[in-house]
């Protein structure tokens, strides 16, 4: 049993490196990255989040996110506003909304490459087999 776990476990790390290289190779021509791309996605889908919450729902380290919402606040995508306390509030910006808009095309090939190999039920299957060893604790 504990080849097979560990046959497993290397076979989700490889397929988690291969996909995110693909995902970035297509965004390279709009200078983003996955993970940028997914700071972006979760901003849109609830502005005006905290560092921590957006990186719960992005699924990283408040240290990765806060990285990430830097160089995105440079390049003018978005926007940080002090809310309650210490926390940073997230905005974006009409060049960070035009930014996702011209991605989403890029990010639709990206997945449908990624997952080109596999029928619609196996999509299905392989999300209910990921929920199952991973529950979601946030809404994606």
């Amino acid at each position: 049993m504990y080849e097979s776990l560990r046959l497993a476990a290397l076979s989700l790390k490889r397929a988690q490196i291969a996909k995110s290289a693909a995902f970035d190779r297509h965004l390279a021509s709009l200078g983003l990255t996955m993970a940028l791309w997914v700071v972006l996605d979760r901003i849109r889908a609830n502005p005006a989040q905290s560092t921590h919450a957006l990186a719960n729902a992005s699924l990283m380290t408040d240290q990765s996110v806060g990285e990430l919402v830097s160089k995105l606040a440079k390049r003018g995508l978005i926007q940080r506003v002090a809310g309650p306390g210490r926390s940073i509030r997230h905005h974006l910006t009409e060049a960070g909304t035009e930014l996702l808009e011209r991605a989403a095309p890029l990010m639709a090939n990206a997945l449908e490459s990624a997952f080109a190999g596999l029928s619609r039920s196996e999509i299905e299957q392989l999300i209910q087999l990921l929920n199952k060893i991973a529950p979601s604790k946030t809404e994606v």
